[in-house]
């Protein structure tokens, strides 16, 4: 059910929170210092401050669910888990001196499967929900509570047992540290109607900005769109290895179908950093890639790259910039995607 991958999701939003009888409004940097986050497509909102913050490189988050195949109960949810010190040392140690990517995803895969659970949000499709006795097969955790439940989906909050066996002292301190935690982040939880990134990036109607790209320059995406009939918009992140490895097909289809006028545009998620910038640099080298890429603005980062599921997520505009067709989550073949764009630009004439 989990799928290992790395993203980067939503912006936080406004919070209102209410105690002692007076209601406060937050604002978007007292929220970050705080530590609530917001998944606007699973309908959650918590907080994970404190611990979480302190052991923050040993954590995993994971997606799980399937967005797109409405056969499966499962809709969407994250997975929070941690890494003992021990499997992060080993984690780094691949990261950085294993070079063949079939043995380093083999090597990451057992890394993995080794983490220990903490907790997960599941959100299941209302339609396809299971039965009672069948929801802990489905969120692979022992104890499930149900938060609320909409028309369309129902939300659930899921753990384990405490389990501290085969981990080091030190890494029982941080483990029982999160473990005793979980209760906070569940209280703190307050939900809401899922909105899939469908609907969140369609609501956007038309994007129009004024970027700059990782050489300074500003790069106003209404003069990239209108040379194309259809421009691919792909929001990527340094850390996303499904990102990184569909770049030269990609790159391909923007030459290959530049003629049919088809472009592809990228937007590099997790900038602007310095260190990401010269990381996002080294990769378009690497990879190949010609394509325009630029660096989100607060503005870009709140509306459009909080709206989306993971990386990578790719959107489709026309000439002036309105979105068109249906957004694309998670990363797709290079005969996949002509697919897409073939049909999509048919529809178009």
């Amino acid at each position: 059910m989990k799928k290992l991958l790395a993203f980067l999701l939503s912006a936080l939003l406004a919070l209102t929170v209410i105690g002692c009888g007076a209601k406060e409004t937050l604002s978007e940097e007292e929220k970050k210092e705080l530590g609530y986050k917001k998944y606007n497509d699973m309908g959650v909102e918590f907080k994970v401050d404190g611990v979480w913050k302190d052991y923050d490189d040993n954590i995993s988050r994971s997606l799980i669910g399937d967005l797109e195949n409405e056969d499966e109960p499962i809709f969407n949810g994250l997975d929070y888990s941690v890494l003992s010190n021990e499997l992060l040392e080993e984690y780094y140690d691949v990261k950085d001196n294993v070079k063949d990517e079939k043995e380093r995803r083999k090597r990451y895969e057992a890394i993995f499967s080794k983490i220990k659970p903490l907790f997960s949000y599941v959100i299941f499709r209302a339609d396809k929900m299971p039965e009672e006795d069948k929801i802990a097969e489905h969120t692979e955790k022992k104890h499930n509570e149900k938060l609320a439940e909409y028309d369309k989906y129902v939300i659930y909050f899921c753990y384990d047992e405490y389990d501290d066996n085969d981990l080091s002292d030190e890494s029982k301190t941080m483990y029982k540290a999160l473990y005793d935690d979980i209760e906070n982040v569940k209280k703190s939880t307050t939900t809401f109607e899922p909105i899939t990134p469908q609907e969140a990036i369609s609501s956007l109607k038309k994007l129009k900005f004024t970027l700059k790209n990782l050489e300074d320059e500003e790069i106003d995406s209404s003069e990239v769109f209108k040379e194309n009939k259809v421009t691919m918009v792909n929001i990527w992140a340094t850390f996303c290895g499904p990102c990184i490895r569909e770049m030269p097909d990609l790159q391909k289809l923007h030459e290959e179908l530049n003629e049919q006028g088809f472009g592809v545009f990228g937007i590099i998620g997790d900038t602007p950093d310095e260190d990401n910038e010269a990381a996002a640099k080294k990769i378009i080298e690497t990879k190949g890639v010609k394509f325009i890429n630029v660096i989100p603005d607060e503005t870009i980062k709140s509306s459009l790259i909080g709206s989306i599921a993971g990386y990578p997520t790719s959107l489709f505009v026309d000439s002036e910039g309105k979105i068109v067709g249906k957004i694309v989550t998670g990363s797709r073949t290079k005969e996949e995607y002509q697919e897409i764009i073939m049909e999509l630009m048919e529809s178009l004439e």
